[in-house]
């Protein structure tokens, strides 16, 4: 009979691992393995859910947390976030249904996307990993090009990754418009750019995006969780605007059902939406 090796890091507690991954990514040696085994976990057929530590379960990569989102979280409802548009299995947006016919001859317009509404840059910002690839060896490519800062911390930083593919955090929009807002923060924008009959604003000379009515409250909610999930820092001014929109805008029947997709997915609740109150 073959004995059966088993690997040596699979004979190590689940929080060595963990030491030892953060170790070898702090010297920009990239490990991925050593979060294999018992972190793993199957999804019923899309890609894998990992627990990073004491952080949410969430999907390995993009490609599957937006997959998530499309057939877990959204369905029954197919609609994006910002002007309620429809959109089809093939992800194509019917502008007609929204009042952004204008728009036909944007390809982007055509299509939805997986908004982060807390923008990956500004917390990739903060990490080094996205300041300073080149201090990684495992954010170079083989002819010794650097990858950029979000994919260098795709590789090395489990925190970057989890936040980046967190399910609470992404919603479906119409991408002409998530191409529009780009990394700008949420705030009013009176004066910004408007897109047909859809209630959002733009102005990109001061960086602001003002959401409609109806969104203030989830998006409050989303940023408040991003918060206290990965310690990322609002500015006491956003803190303030962020506590008047949840006041503003209650929690709805969708939304909580989202969430519910969510934390049985992610095994970790929105609480500012699961016990919500006003702030």
């Amino acid at each position: 009979m073959t004995r059966r090796t088993i690997p040596w890091h699979r004979l190590l507690p689940r929080h060595q691992r963990l030491l030892v991954w953060w170790i070898l990514a702090g010297a920009g040696i990239a490990l991925p393995w050593l979060l294999d085994g018992s972190n793993r976990e199957q999804t019923g057929g899309i890609g894998q859910l990992i627990a990073r530590g004491d952080l949410p379960r969430v999907a390995e990569t993009f490609s599957e947390a937006k997959q998530l989102l499309y057939t877990r979280v959204q369905r029954g409802q197919p609609v994006t976030a910002y002007c309620g548009c429809t959109y089809n299995g093939r992800r194509q947006v019917d502008l007609r249904s929204c009042g952004l016919e204008r728009y036909a001859g944007n390809a982007r317009a055509r299509r939805v996307e997986a908004e982060h509404v807390f923008p990956a840059a500004q917390f990739g910002n903060f990490r080094r990993c996205w300041r300073e690839p080149e201090a990684y060896r495992a954010c170079r490519q083989k002819d010794g090009d650097l990858v950029s800062g979000r994919e260098c911390c795709l590789r090395v930083d489990e925190t970057f990754v989890a936040a980046h593919n967190d399910l609470q955090n992404l919603i479906p929009a119409v991408g002409m418009i998530n191409g529009d807002r780009r990394d700008y923060r949420w705030g009013m924008a009176t004066n910004g750019d408007r897109y047909g009959a859809c209630d959002i604003r733009i102005d990109a000379s001061y960086r602001r995006v003002q959401p409609p009515d109806a969104l203030r409250g989830d998006i409050a909610r989303i940023m408040l969780y991003m918060r206290d999930t990965y310690g990322f820092r609002l500015s006491k001014q956003d803190e303030q605007l962020f506590s008047a929109w949840n006041n503003l805008d209650p929690v709805d029947a969708w939304e909580r059902t989202r969430q519910a997709r969510i934390a049985r997915l992610q095994r970790r609740a929105n609480p500012y939406v699961e016990d919500y109150r006003p702030l």
